[in-house]
């Protein structure tokens, strides 16, 4: 009996020196099973893991939340700069990229110049391609932004091309135009160069093709793709670059042809004569070509030239 005596106080106090242990899923009448608050270790890094499995699990706004709760609870912490960019990632995986942005610019203010700015930087650079896909106006400005934050940095030059390209894809051919002679003059080195050599002049033509026919326009392209050439006799983009000469020769041809028309209908038939002949010797083997001298074979038939 002496024994039971002394062990009842031992045990009662082993007990009570003991940590709780909680589960971690509990009952609630109103919601049923659900995880514990208590599942949650109390440290940072621990809370920090944790989110990140919500991310893992697709639980996107929980994710959130709890990245915000680190925040408010030590701001100043690694585990807090982290966290701010991984607000900016969850929304990016749930597909809310505005919200995103405006994680990865809170957290570009807050931690710039850090071992994370080039991550953030990167960051942003991926909701930027993503909305070239559905929202070019967006997409341009995400990307504008990069480069705003670094304009020296590596993802400068590609934020660059991807703008050039959104225009391009919108049919805004003149500030396509622009973006692209943008780059050409800020990156002159760089490896998208030779792309770049071939947009500038296709991008002319497409204009062009919008227009009423801007003749300059079409030789300023023709010379574009020329200096493409010489510049990337290899290139991926020379067989295309070729093609695009022999058209617009075509409709230089054409030009041509419709000024000497021009002089038929004025009563001017040597003139006419003048302009069918250039276009038969500058650009034989063309359709202009026969039809120029059709027109000059019916102009001696009639005697209206000798």
């Amino acid at each position: 009996m002496v024994r039971v005596k002394y062990v009842i106080p031992v045990l009662i106090l082993v007990v009570c020196m003991t940590k709780p242990s909680y589960g971690k899923w509990v009952w609630n009448k109103e919601t049923g099973w659900m995880q514990s608050t208590f599942a949650v270790a109390a440290t940072l890094e621990q809370r920090y893991k944790y989110a990140l499995s919500l991310i893992v699990e697709q639980k996107y706004v929980d994710a959130v939340k709890e990245f915000e709760a680190i925040i408010k609870t030590d701001p100043d912490s690694e585990h807090a700069e982290a966290s701010q960019i991984n607000i900016g990632w969850a929304y990016f995986l749930n597909g809310d990229y505005k919200r995103a942005m405006k994680a990865y610019e809170g957290a570009f203010q807050k931690f710039s110049g850090t071992k994370r700015t080039k991550e953030i930087l990167e960051k942003m650079y991926q909701v930027g391609i993503i909305q070239m896909d559905t929202d070019e106006d967006a997409a341009i400005e995400i990307l504008e932004k990069v480069i705003q934050k670094q304009q020296l940095g590596p993802l400068a030059p590609e934020a660059q091309v991807k703008i050039a390209d959104c225009y391009f894809k919108k049919n805004q051919f003149e500030e396509a135009i622009d973006a692209y002679e943008k780059f050409m003059e800020n990156y002159p080195k760089n490896e998208w160069i030779p792309y770049i050599q071939y947009q500038i002049p296709l991008s002319k033509v497409c204009h062009e093709k919008k227009q009423e026919r801007n003749y300059g326009l079409l030789i300023s392209a023709k010379e574009g793709f020329e200096e493409y050439i010489v510049s990337n006799p290899n290139g991926v983009n020379v067989e295309d670059a070729k093609k695009m000469i022999e058209d617009i020769r075509i409709l230089e041809a054409e030009r041509e042809f419709d000024i000497g028309e021009f002089y038929i209908r004025r009563k001017k038939p040597s003139a006419a004569v003048m302009y069918f002949e250039y276009v038969m010797n500058r650009y034989p083997n063309t359709i202009w070509a026969e039809k120029a001298n059709e027109r000059i074979e019916f102009l001696r038939m009639i005697e209206a030239v000798k």
